[in-house]
């Protein structure tokens, strides 16, 4: 992958499409802190790009940090049987009613895997936590990992997903609107790419993933899984909401996505994307 053919593109069009866009038992966790000034930040060096003026961006930093510094976002969770499910609570909003669309929004995309995932929800086991990277008056961002065990099945698999939501439109915002899929896969596929949190083992096995099946096998198959990546989540021909095997989200200035993998090679594995240094 040529590092300057998407390195420039990934930075300016994620950015841009991430940042301007816009029945169970409840028990509350702990109060998740915002990256309010990161948000500023980016916010005014957006500013200061458009304008060439210094005191424009400024200005427009100081105004923003005011303002968000008042978004924050809290865990609560959802229990049934064996369902256990966290999702972001959000506060703050000056607008009251949009604020609790947006938690409505948030809440259903949290609870998702019930409907896509699960063959009997009275049955099968599902253990997810959330984890609220970001929360500003321009989007939300959070991500979930957890457990899940099919009635049947002989062991439980590993999950992932995020959630990136302008705020003002509810737009579920992801990797497919602002990067190109084929660049990424060959990312994936490249001897440079970086997993997050992930171990030897784990990158090894990520490793004997690609060598069994080949890099021109997998290149059209990633490529697709990225396209398809993220909410909002699309029904099937059965009806039945389809789950995608890639979800995405941008923190400090990385993007990071994920793949569901065979269970013998880690069930899923999540990439780290750096657009400034790549």
């Amino acid at each position: 992958m040529h590092k300057k053919k998407i390195g420039m593109v990934c930075a300016a069009a994620l950015m841009a499409a991430l940042l301007a866009t816009g029945c169970g038992k409840k028990s509350s966790s702990k109060v998740v802190e915002t990256s309010a000034e990161n948000r500023a930040a980016e916010t005014a060096a957006s500013v200061a790009a458009s304008s060439g003026s210094a005191e424009s961006s400024t200005a427009a930093g100081s105004q923003a940090a005011e303002k968000r510094a008042l978004i924050s976002a809290k865990t609560e969770s959802y229990q049934k049987d064996n369902i256990s499910i966290g999702y972001p609570v959000v506060s703050g909003l000056t607008d009251s009613a949009q604020q609790e669309k947006l938690n409505t929004h948030l809440k259903e995309n949290a609870l998702s895997p019930i409907e896509a995932l699960l063959t009997d929800p009275t049955k099968d086991k599902l253990t997810v936590t959330a984890e609220v990277i970001s929360a500003d008056a321009d989007r939300v961002v959070v991500t979930y990992r957890g457990e899940m065990q099919r009635s049947g099945d002989t062991a439980p698999v590993q999950l992932f997903y995020s959630n990136t939501v302008a705020v003002r439109s509810l737009k579920d915002l992801g990797l497919r609107d602002a990067v190109d899929a084929d660049s990424m896969a060959n990312y994936a596929l490249s001897d440079a790419f970086e997993l997050a949190n992930a171990g030897e083992s784990e990158v090894n096995a990520y490793k004997a993933w690609i060598q069994a099946n080949g890099k021109d096998a997998l290149q059209k198959s990633i490529a697709e899984k990225l396209e398809a990546s993220d909410f909002p989540l699309k029904k099937g021909e059965d009806g039945k909401l389809k789950w995608p095997e890639s979800f995405s989200y941008v923190k400090n200035g990385e993007i990071y996505f994920s793949l569901s993998l065979p269970a013998e090679y880690g069930s899923v594995v999540v990439f780290k994307y750096d657009m400034v240094t790549k």
